[in-house]
């Protein structure tokens, strides 16, 4: 995934394969403001299991409460992983975001 739209005002969803089981892991995801990871952080995704996590289908979600005070055109998503106390990697590349306003009739 090169560039993610992230909608502004309303509830975003993104379906994230980890491609195995990732069921006794702690997966996060923020996005911050530049490249680097201690870039200001901008919103901070919430992460849920799709199904009892052995499959590694997850679900990134922000709510249209937090994605309307968002006021920036771009960020960089990371995404963590924690497996038995000890963090591997998740994703190599920072994931380029871009903040769009809805079209609205």
């Amino acid at each position: 995934m090169e560039q993610l739209i992230v909608h502004i005002g309303r509830t975003n969803v993104i379906p994230v394969s980890m491609g195995e089981d990732v069921s006794g892991d702690t997966i996060t995801s923020q996005i911050r403001s530049g490249k680097d990871r201690s870039s200001p952080l901008i919103v901070a995704w919430t992460v849920t299991q799709v199904t009892d996590g052995t499959d590694g289908e997850l679900l990134f979600t922000i709510d249209d409460a937090v994605s309307e005070t968002i006021n920036l055109g771009t960020g960089y998503m990371d995404i963590k992983r924690v497996k038995n106390g000890e963090p591997i990697p998740a994703s190599d590349d920072l994931i380029e975001v871009l903040f769009r306003q809805p079209v609205t009739e």
